[in-house]
């Protein structure tokens, strides 16, 4: 029994990622994909330039608008590649900080907005803004990878199970300073809320409300674990029915080297 829950834990990371995957695949073929039709453009304009030079019939006023249609086209070519190289770039910190569970030092707030950048691409289809409030200067000696985890199950958990049929609403993450050595977390939503039998049984491993509709009860359970076992903080769930759902999860600034994450 414990090995399958393992397993499932294991899979349950693996398709939250893949979720994310397709998310942030989805948000950069948008500024790849006007690069694109912006360098098509300019291909054909260019040839009808050199053309029009061959032959001797270029005038001067079709070469200036031609240039300064060029400098437009240039200037959005590098605003959209800089967009699409700062997700990518997001993204891949977030990938490998996944991949690998070591300790080293990192910026709380930093990686907080970058894992926040990567998962806004899921809310392109609801009705649901998210919102970001980071202290600055907060260093910690962690575990960035099941930090980014918990982020992220928190999010799709929210998405999933706080917003049914279309239901507007928001969702916010707040990181701060709680006293010298631990920092805190605010993880919100304005969604439908719990009820208290379902808040009292959020965390355990295979509890879900979708059971049958690809809900496999292991979300909050595994940030339960990670943040308890692995991250060596505590996390509190207060939530009530239409007044949505309130996590707060206090880590330590220097995570427990005996609470190693596996």
């Amino acid at each position: 029994m414990q090995e399958t829950q393992n397993f499932l834990i294991e899979a349950e990371k693996l398709a939250a990622l893949g979720r994310l995957v397709a998310g942030v695949a989805h948000e950069i073929n948008n500024p790849v994909g006007t690069s694109l039709t912006v360098a098509s453009s300019m291909e054909r304009k260019t040839a009808v330039i050199a053309d029009e030079l061959t032959h001797g019939i270029l005038k001067r006023s079709t070469l200036n608008e031609f240039l300064e249609n060029s400098h437009a086209a240039a200037s959005q070519l590098v605003a959209n590649l800089n967009h699409a190289a700062e997700m990518i770039e997001s993204f891949k910190q977030v990938a490998i900080d996944r991949n690998y569970s070591n300790q080293r030092v990192f910026d709380l707030g930093d990686l907080t907005e970058k894992v926040i950048r990567s998962l806004r691409p899921g809310l392109e289809k609801q009705s649901v803004t998210l919102r970001v409030d980071c202290e600055p200067g907060l260093t910690m000696n962690s575990y960035p990878g099941p930090y980014g985890q918990v982020l992220t199950n928190l999010f799709l958990n929210s998405v999933t199970h706080a917003f049914p049929d279309g239901r507007k609403g928001a969702v916010s993450v707040r990181v701060q300073a709680s006293g010298d050595e631990n920092v805190e977390i605010l993880f919100s939503d304005t969604g439908c809320g719990m009820s208290l039998d379902v808040r009292r049984k959020a965390f355990d491993p295979f509890f879900t409300t979708r059971r049958g509709r690809g809900s496999t009860g292991l979300g909050l359970h595994i940030v339960h674990t990670i943040v308890t076992n692995g991250l060596g903080g505590r996390v509190n769930l207060d939530s009530d029915p239409d007044e949505g759902t309130r996590i707060r999860i206090v880590l330590t600034r220097v995570a427990p080297k005996a609470a190693r994450p596996s």
